[in-house]
């Protein structure tokens, strides 16, 4: 978008950071909820890797299964642990310091949870070798600091369960293979830059073939194994072949791709001669055994010319999986993606149980995309087939979409994903979008939660009539919620659009605040047929838009925010969002908002992606 680098706070000075550093406070978790926090004595201690079976009795009369969470994450993650629908705990096995978390058990639409644990989980220690790989060693040496190997390769082949590779600063020519795996026993694989140098895999020259996929880096069917701080460049395909970043595929768990920057891997083959398609990272789970608990964190990913495919994608068959703390941006396709259904199309081919946290996504846009011989959206987030996935805490900024659930397979939907707490801003076409693209072409989506987002002039793209909004409701949508979110749009002033047929009850719209650049009185909606606009007209107003389409408890006025043209979305003391959202279930709205603060810390919680704080 022109001028868009002075609208806004650019993020070149992001970092990549842990997601939790510390344990969730009491004081907190009392403002948040009616329970009685568990002290640091009644801490329950696991070891990595352990397993504690959690026990809930059910109320009488209730109607749903409890959802059991970590930290509020629905299911929890690698990094924090995991839970199952039954209560079955499984400590991280990859903390270098004792992590706390909260054990929560509530039932779906109740604000208090039914059981709150404390679980201390101990340091993950393994001892073993450290191995040197260096730009001036020779792989007859024995690998040692004095004496290093010269090839990744060579030093990858030759390491047992927890051992390190340091690799030493300099550029390493070379695709790497990794097929050795580290254990639960004796630890992770580790293959990571050495401490303050700067080590470079480059993949200049190295696409030989005008088929196939291989990753500058591949773990296939590997276990334990640790990728950490490179640059990785250069991989660029002229053909049908697909380059990759980094790759992991088969399966395996326990993997985890850390603070790598990656850039320069294009695909530059043109329609005429056949498909073009790149990734910076993708984790693809292809066989019937999945690949579990892999974390992808603290990664940049630009400068990618993907073609048809994404920057960073997790699909199929992959299970338990977090994407956190990434910043991803100047690509010219898909940013973030969770996929189903490109295998075979079973229900074990979907990208589930995952978590979407923190990242940074901006600039991404396919209009100079060779490849795409058809319109398609470079959308921040993408969720195409996944399920049970919780998206919060995100920046999404600039790109052609921003946050959109659906699935691009006829009778298929995305389902089961939270979208909470996040900062959607300054994109092209559709801020949020839920539903598919087509009746007959595309899926759906269903049992989405849209909750405590703020959306802020999406739908900038410079083209005649409605185009689309900052919510947009397509094809195929079967219980929805969008609640709690506030929506402030920009030329089009067009807040909600809904184009296709609707089904009575799919999309439940509740408690939003709605306003433009221009102000009030120049709020529009669309739903179905119809224009709506905030004016006292009799059958075109912002109540006849909740009389059509059942919307309870919006409102229709100035956020006041902290500073629209400085973009600090945070919310003034005098905002009319603050305590006024409504449904504030803990399964939904989780335990932080944007900032890291309590999500609720009044009388009610407030509407859009901050809590207003003392």
């Amino acid at each position: 978008m022109a001028g868009y680098e002075n609208r806004m706070t650019m993020v070149t000075g992001w970092r990549p950071r842990r997601l939790l550093k510390r344990s969730v406070p009491a004081a907190a978790l009392i403002a948040l909820l009616p329970f009685e926090a568990v002290g640091a004595s009644d801490c329950l201690s696991l070891k990595p890797n352990e397993e504690h079976q959690f026990h809930l009795a059910i109320p009488d009369g209730a109607e749903t299964k409890p959802v059991w969470m970590v930290e509020g994450v629905p299911g929890g993650a690698p990094e924090i642990g995991t839970i199952t629908d039954e209560g079955l705990y499984t400590a991280p096995a990859n903390m270098d310091e004792a992590l706390e978390v909260q054990i929560m058990a509530a039932l779906e639409g109740e604000a208090a949870p039914l059981k709150t644990v404390s679980v201390c989980n101990d340091i993950y220690i393994r001892p073993g070798r450290t191995l040197h790989v260096s730009a001036a060693g020779a792989d007859s040496n024995p690998g040692s600091a004095e004496s290093p190997w010269r090839s990744i390769q060579y030093a990858i082949d030759r390491a047992e369960p927890g051992d390190t590779i340091l690799v030493h600063g300099g550029v390493y020519n070379e695709i790497v293979l990794i097929t050795r795996s580290g254990s639960s026993e004796d630890g992770f694989i580790t293959l990571m830059e050495a401490p303050g140098e700067h080590a470079v895999i480059d993949g200049e020259g190295l696409v030989r073939g005008p088929y196939g996929m291989r990753g500058l880096i591949t773990l296939a069917d590997v276990s334990y194994v640790r990728i950490k701080d490179f640059e990785i460049r250069n991989y660029k395909s002229d053909s049908e072949f697909i380059p990759i970043g980094i790759l992991v595929e088969g399966s395996g768990e326990r993997i985890e791709l850390r603070n790598n920057t990656i850039h320069g891997i294009e695909a530059n083959n043109l329609p005429s001669r056949g498909n073009a398609d790149a990734l910076g990272i993708a984790v693809y789970g292809r066989n019937p055994t999945p690949i579990r608990n892999v974390i992808i964190d603290g990664n940049e990913l630009f400068g990618l010319k993907t073609g048809t495919s994404e920057s960073l994608t997790v699909g199929g068959n992959v299970e338990g999986w977090q994407i956190t703390n990434n910043a991803v941006h100047d690509n010219n396709f898909i940013g973030i993606d969770a996929t189903g259904y490109y295998v075979d199309g079973a229900e074990h081919d979907r990208a589930r149980q995952g978590w979407i946290a923190g990242n940074t996504v901006y600039n991404l846009s396919s209009e100079k995309n060779q490849a795409l011989t058809f319109a398609a959206a470079a959308v921040g987030i993408y969720v195409d087939g996944g399920r049970n996935i919780t998206v919060e805490r995100n920046t999404v900024d600039a790109n052609d979409g921003g946050i959109w659930l659906l699935s691009e397979h006829p009778g298929k939907s995305t389902s089961d994903v939270i979208v909470r707490n996040n900062l959607v801003r300054f994109n092209r076409d559709a801020g949020i979008l839920v539903g598919g693209y087509d009746d007959r072409q595309s899926g759906g989506a269903e049992r989405c939660i849209i909750t405590n987002n703020t959306l802020f002039e999406n739908n900038l793209r410079d083209v005649s009539g409605i185009h689309a909004g900052e919510f947009q409701i397509g094809h195929h949508t079967t219980d929805i919620r969008f609640r709690n979110n506030i929506l402030y749009a920009g030329p089009k002033a067009y807040v909600v659009t809904k184009f296709s047929p609707l089904a009575s009850g799919s999309v439940e719209l509740g408690y939003n605040l709605y306003f433009s650049a221009f102000g009030g009185e120049n709020v529009r909606w669309f739903w179905v047929d119809r224009n709506f606009y905030n004016r006292d007209e009799s059958d075109g107003d912002f109540l006849a838009f909740r009389s059509a389409s059942g919307e309870v408890g919006g409102l229709v006025e100035d956020p006041a925010f902290v500073s629209p043209a400085g973009q600090d979305l945070r919310l003034q003391r005098n905002s009319p969002a603050i305590d006024s959202g409504g449904d504030a279930a803990v399964v939904d709205i989780g335990l932080w908002d944007k900032s890291m603060n309590a999500r609720v810390s009044g009388t009610a919680i407030d509407r859009g992606a901050f809590e207003m704080t003392d």
